[in-house]
């Protein structure tokens, strides 16, 4: 096996074999043929947490602890908010969104299979099956990257196709930015949009 992030890894030696313990009692519940419903559901939770926390560990046990992609990705949409707004928008409002560690490792599974369909069920093995992990992945499609999405047989997959940016979407970011300021009143934040708008 590969390792590229031996700190992951050595986080997937110590939980394993509490994942063995789940996965052999969820197995022991399921063939007595006494057991109830309520205790079926239950092995099968603690099992779930416990495969969760270890396999994202394993996961990323294969992919380094840093992408220079993903910084340089953030690099490029500042470089060009910079060379539409310096001088009119105030610089705390032209910094790149999503630069979560989330973001990172998402792109980097995006990227490592780029051209291709990655499941979506992968994808949240990253973040221990985080409800918000399609959410994530489509911030990075708002960074002005193509991430496509598709279906085949029930199952999401996300395609990153390249890493070339759209540079349309760098004016909804400033705003974004705007929007979110809580130092801003109503009217300038109205009024630093307008400027994005000319």
């Amino acid at each position: 096996m590969s390792v590229e992030n031996t700190k992951q890894f050595e986080e997937w030696e110590r939980l394993k074999p509490g994942s063995e313990y789940t996965v052999e009692n969820l197995r022991s519940v399921l063939g007595a043929p006494t057991t109830s419903a309520g205790e079926v559901l239950e092995s099968y939770l603690f099992a779930k947490h416990s495969l969760a926390r270890s396999m994202q560990a394993l996961l990323l046990s294969q992919l380094p602890a840093s992408c220079p992609e993903f910084h340089a990705v953030r690099r490029r949409v500042e470089e060009q908010m910079h060379a539409r707004y310096s001088g009119l928008i105030p610089e705390q409002y032209l910094k790149a969104p999503y630069g979560s560690s989330v973001h990172e490792v998402l792109f980097m599974l995006l990227m490592r299979d780029m051209g291709s369909p990655v499941d979506n069920a992968l994808l949240r093995t990253s973040t221990q099956d985080s409800i918000h992990t399609e959410r994530r992945t489509r911030e990075l499609r708002e960074l002005g990257l193509s991430i496509e999405s598709s279906e085949k047989d029930s199952i999401q997959y996300y395609t990153l196709v390249g890493l070339e940016l759209d540079p349309t979407v760098v004016p909804g970011l400033v705003a974004k930015n705007i929007r979110k300021s809580t130092k801003l009143s109503g009217s300038e934040k109205d009024r630093l949009c307008k400027l994005l708008e000319a």
